[in-house]
């Protein structure tokens, strides 16, 4: 698969800031914590809202709405299932609903695993796909807008260290999901209004067959959502060095 992101266009330049804010202070847990996971956990309540605004100082985008300029992708499954499409201004709505159902995390091995459900989420961007989605060519310009609901999220990483300027800092090191998305419902509009017919032949295909439809093209959506992540991820830890991340 080829997915490419432009992300945050003349973001902050990496590894500027030498130190966690002084706000975000209080949100960080020391490895020796012998409570670790639950300090993991009540760290992402308490600072819930930080991270829907967006932390500047670690590269960190706003999460709600979260918003990606471009991104392209190019894949093919099957002979019934590609899919090549660019994608621009994408707004994505809801993570401020976010549920962590449970967690674990290991601070000397560097290891994370995660389950979170998203209630609701709302979804609209400019589109140019083309390819196959079973028995429904795809061929069309114009303009995405959808609702989609009861989204599990199961989630595993770890990270790996590396030597920059003689100091530490993370990177991903592996990343991999599991994503099922409970219900769906998407309009497309055309560009051009004599090709409306066919954004309303995909339209309308999805929304009958919400669940066979998301259940095809869900491996694209998670290779898609581990690439995201590893991008944002490590452009985040490339801010801060290992000791500020993780204190002993």
């Amino acid at each position: 698969m080829k997915t490419h992101y432009l992300l945050f266009v003349c973001a902050l330049i990496v590894g500027t800031y030498a130190k966690v804010p002084d706000y975000l202070q209080p949100f960080i847990c020391k490895a020796s914590d012998p409570q670790y996971e639950k300090c993991v956990w009540n760290s992402f309540e308490k600072s819930r809202p930080y991270l829907m605004k967006g932390i500047p100082e670690v590269s960190l985008p706003p999460m709600d709405p979260f918003i990606l300029p471009l991104m392209t992708v190019n894949r093919t499954l099957n002979d019934v299932v590609s899919i090549n499409a660019i994608c621009r201004n994408i707004r994505v709505e809801g993570a401020r609903n976010i549920v962590i159902d449970a967690l674990k995390a290991n601070p000397i091995k560097h290891l994370g695993e995660i389950h979170l459900t998203l209630p609701w989420s709302y979804m609209e961007m400019e589109y140019d796909v083309s390819g196959q989605l079973l028995a429904i060519p795809l061929q069309s310009k114009g303009f995405f807008k959808g609702n989609f609901s009861d989204i599990q999220f199961h989630v595993k990483g770890a990270l790996d260290t590396y030597k920059r300027n003689g100091d530490e800092y993370f990177k991903v090191k592996k990343v991999s999901s599991k994503i099922v998305v409970g219900d769906g419902w998407i309009k497309l509009t055309s560009k051009n209004p004599e090709l409306q017919f066919g954004a309303d032949m995909i339209s309308d295909f999805f929304n009958e067959n919400p669940r066979q439809v998301m259940d095809t093209i869900n491996p694209i959506f998670i290779d898609t959502s581990n690439e995201l992540f590893r991008v944002v991820a490590d452009q985040i830890l490339a801010n801060l060095k290992v000791s500020e991340w993780l204190p002993a």
